[in-house]
């Protein structure tokens, strides 16, 4: 009962989505009135695609003239094969399979930006916290922070090389079937690196503390070179861009649409449109990620900075997990979404 309290709580929140939609019409509608382009659009479950459902839900994508079947994705490389396979034509996810797949002579591209800043924490549990006061400290220590090799790994490895240890001075955990928030709660894990719902469900229950939030502005310049770094963009493959460029044009349209919404909307109200598609446990963490990480990390619009570009790539060279940088002109598509410094 309760959580379906929490959720009709949510629901009733907020007035009508008109108001933060008003003024699109008039740059939408040429879209489509020259007929609907059939597209497929990859997606993982959880907050982090929230920028997916909100165009969904309230008619962004048809808006603009796409035809959009959104496909879910458990698994983040299994979404980059797909997109490789030409099984769907866009995919939200990390840059970090354009630079993995280009150093693999295949043209994936950033065709859109979707954050600016890394948006996670590195939390330890809150009975050590006499014990651990830095980095430095975590040695020996049991840490989540997801596979070997994705985002959040690599972040890790950053902020154990910047305070003088590597990976190899900490016991990592990982679990298939447990979740951060899971891992640290049954203390399997004395730190991790969390971000929503987990982040937030873990400090309101005064379970964890941030010993690094990368979100502060001198964090962030520390240990990633640069004030912002693209952790997750709109991809595509050089077939679409090529043979759909209005397709790219289109799916612009909606994501800037997108991002207007998501900073003119009142947090509540955002959950009130999105909230069936999370657990109802969740949704008053989500509710503070969406103040919070989100409402921070979130860009203006879709266009792509090139040292943001650069500064979220270097967390994978400096970390080995790939073996040159793929240059900005090679890896970027940003004939639609646009450039900047």
């Amino acid at each position: 009962m309760s959580t379906r309290r929490n959720f009709l709580k949510y629901a009733s929140i907020g007035a009508t989505t008109a108001l933060a939609t008003m003024g699109w019409d008039s740059i939408i509608q040429p879209a489509a009135s020259q007929g609907t382009i059939n597209v497929k659009l990859g997606a993982v479950t959880g907050i982090n695609s929230i920028d997916v459902w909100i165009p969904e839900d309230l008619g962004f994508f048809q808006a603009a003239g796409l035809n959009a079947e959104v496909i879910t994705f458990q698994s983040s490389a299994k979404m980059r094969d797909a997109l490789i396979a030409g099984e769907i034509d866009f995919s939200a996810q990390a840059p970090l399979h354009v630079y993995l797949s280009r150093l693999r002579g295949v043209p994936l591209n950033v065709v859109a930006n979707r954050r600016n800043l890394v948006d996670t924490s590195l939390v330890v549990r809150s009975d050590l916290r006499s014990q651990i006061k830095s980095v430095a400290d975590l040695k020996g220590r049991r840490i989540s922070a997801g596979e070997i090799g994705t985002w959040s790994w690599a972040v890790l490895v950053k902020y154990l090389r910047q305070n003088g240890l590597s990976d190899k001075d900490v016991e990592y955990v990982q679990s298939t079937t447990a979740s951060t928030y899971s891992l640290v709660k049954t203390r399997q894990a004395d730190a991790a690196i969390a971000g929503a719902p987990d982040l937030h469900r873990l400090l309101k229950e005064g379970t964890v503390f941030q010993l690094l939030n990368a979100l502060d502005p001198k964090v962030h310049q520390k240990y990633f070179g640069a004030r912002e770094a693209m952790t997750r963009a709109w991809l595509s493959h050089q077939r679409v861009t090529a043979q759909k460029p209005e397709a790219v044009k289109r799916l612009i349209v909606a994501v800037n649409r997108t991002f207007t919404y998501m900073h003119q909307t009142p947090p509540e109200q955002i959950l009130k449109a999105v909230g069936k598609r999370f657990d109802s446990a969740n949704l008053d963490a989500i509710l503070t990620g969406l103040r919070t990480e989100l409402k921070r990390s979130v860009p203006k619009n879709a266009s792509i900075s090139q040292s943001a570009y650069l500064a979220d790539q270097k967390v994978f060279y400096d970390t080995g997990i790939i073996k040159k940088l793929v240059p900005y002109s090679q890896g970027v598509f940003d004939k639609f979404a646009g450039n900047r410094a």
